[in-house]
């Protein structure tokens, strides 16, 4: 089975119908349901996540009601969520190298030290796993 580990800009494209690349981020989740890919992220993925449900909300991109839904059904989804000592030298090695904040760091580092791919949308992540020889799972289109 694939490990992948996969970050907030995937996630909400679960749950935003307004994000570009939605489709690619559904077949991610697809995987996973249908048992053929191990999710797992740093345990900051689910306050990512909710904030970001959150923060549409602010914008009328998404009802209160809708964001209780999301929040629940991935909340119960069971993604494994590894805690921050498990990676973190190895996150703040990455933060300093390529300039990254250590939250998405963090998502590098657990996909290298777990020797699982990166499914990300973050177009500074992508090129920081590409360099880190990380296996990346990019959702944005290449120009």
């Amino acid at each position: 089975m694939t490990r992948c580990v996969i970050d907030a800009s995937v996630v909400l494209k679960w749950f935003l119908q307004d994000e570009s690349e939605g489709a690619a981020a559904l077949a991610v989740l697809e995987r996973f349901m249908s048992g053929s890919l191990d999710l797992l992220a740093p345990a900051l993925l689910e306050f990512e996540t909710i904030n970001g449900l959150r923060i549409a909300g602010k914008r009328g991109r998404i009802s209160t009601e809708a964001i209780k839904t999301a929040a629940r059904a991935f909340l119960e989804l069971g993604i494994r969520f590894v805690p921050f000592s498990f990676y973190a030298d190895k996150a703040l090695a990455f933060a300093e190298k390529y300039d990254l904040s250590v939250y998405d760091a963090a998502y590098l580092a657990l996909a290298v030290e777990s020797e699982a791919e990166l499914a990300t949308a973050d177009v500074q992540l992508l090129k920081a796993a590409a360099d880190a020889g990380g296996r990346v799972r990019p959702l944005k289109k290449s120009s």
